[in-house]
């Protein structure tokens, strides 16, 4: 089948290094690896195309009319930031179908595939006007995310919109089930939704696995904001300093970048071991098997938050590269790591228990590699991009009318 992939953020670029760029070209590839013919329009490509990607991509930008206005709206003071990206999202969503609708009418897609962003309503028209199913894939609660961290500029636009767009999907797929119950809240029919968790690319890990640590060392992969809880594990790591001393504690290898990194640097410092925890700043994902390959332990610590929705693809990296986990108790993420058996998990924000956790596979080696060849065997047998390609062509096999009414998906 011919599936149009679209993903309307401008905070998303196809070819960058963000988790949800990595998401949009393994999705992507996936469903082209079980035979189907896939073409992603974007606002933003962000750079040179990655080696090995080789999907179709077209940067769909504004004309120069729309382009004029939204210069004009960055520049006036009376707008706020938030409400100009809002209207700016508004004003994508239609040139999109003015400079899609064609092209696609020649092409004929089988269906709309979208990864949701804010305010965009190209999804809903094209997939209406071609008269084909729209598939939403949902990974956030955007505009509450937005409200919390940025603003809004229409608060009641925004939300209403979002319902609209959400509740007029053929199918919506939610990466975990707290965003399914929040779907619901919204008004989108409990039939309607599929949970997808996000996946792996299993053959690019690889490498990973076979790789055996110079000297012990815990690893670290992501952007350096709060929520991560990379402090809490500088903070472990200080702690075990204390206790074992530094020649009997292991290195820290923080992968990725962040507004949190001077913070970390500091704590680092103020621990005492600045020698031992190295920042590699942000890198291509092409490398990332091999930074992970370094870890004798991966965490993924997070701090506590309520309503924790994400389905962290750092966990899949890892599991994939047969690391020893050791990640929070929190949200999704006790149904992927299953305690001692693929990881270890320990409550979020707790120091102390997370350097009792790390400490433990230290000195126990048995231990450490059963739980990577565990999470690898796990990984392998669940947790493969291909598995959301199969949902997703299952979707869209499946008649509009058998949608509406409810059947069992």
């Amino acid at each position: 089948m011919r599936i149009a992939y679209l993903t309307a953020d401008y905070g998303i670029p196809v070819f960058g290094n963000k988790g949800a760029s990595i998401h949009v070209r393994e999705m992507s590839t996936a469903l082209q690896s079980i035979g189907h013919e896939v073409h992603i329009f974007t606002p933003r490509l962000g750079g040179e195309r990655p080696a090995g990607f080789d999907l179709p991509v077209t940067e769909v930008r504004f004309g120069k009319v729309q382009k004029g206005l939204v210069d004009t709206m960055k520049a006036d003071p009376a707008i706020s930031d938030p409400a100009m990206k809002e209207i700016r999202s508004m004003l994508y969503g239609v040139t999109l179908v003015q400079e899609l609708l064609p092209a696609l009418e020649g092409w004929q897609p089988d269906a709309i595939y979208e990864r949701y962003s804010l305010m965009s309503t190209a999804g809903v028209d094209l997939a209406k006007r071609l008269g084909i199913p729209h598939i939403i894939e949902v990974n956030a609660p955007l505009a509450d995310e937005a409200e919390a961290h940025r603003g809004l500029g229409f608060s009641r636009t925004v939300r209403e919109t979002e319902r609209m767009i959400l509740q007029s999907a053929d199918y919506v797929l939610a990466v975990s089930e707290e965003l399914r119950e929040w779907l619901i809240g919204t008004g989108v029919a409990p039939e309607r939704i599929t949970v997808t968790p996000n996946r792996v690319n299993i053959d690019r890990f690889a490498r990973a696995a076979a790789m055996k640590p110079e000297r012990p060392t815990v690893g670290f992969v992501g952007t350096l904001k709060a929520w991560h809880g990379t402090a809490t594990l500088v903070e472990a790591i200080g702690e075990i300093a204390r206790e074992r001393g530094i020649d009997d504690t292991p290195q820290l290898l923080i992968v990725g970048d962040g507004p949190q990194r001077d913070m970390l640097e500091t704590l680092a410092r103020d621990q005492g071991i600045t020698d031992l925890v190295r920042f590699t700043g942000m890198v291509d994902h092409d490398e990332m098997a091999g930074y992970i390959g370094r870890m004798s332990i991966a965490v993924a610590p997070y701090n506590p938050q309520p309503g924790f929705y994400f389905s962290p693809l750092k966990i899949f990296e890892y599991m994939a590269a047969g690391r020893a986990i050791i990640a929070a108790n929190i949200g999704q993420i006790p149904q992927i790591v299953e305690q001692g058996r693929t990881g270890l998990l320990v409550e979020p924000g707790d120091t102390s228990a997370l350097a009792a956790a790390i400490t433990s596979l230290l000195d126990d080696r048995a231990q450490l590699n059963a739980l990577g060849a565990k999470a690898l065997r796990e990984a392998v047998d669940e947790y493969s991009w291909e598995k959301n390609a199969r949902v997703v062509e299952a979707l869209v096999a499946t008649p509009l009318e058998a949608a509406v009414a409810g059947g069992d998906r």
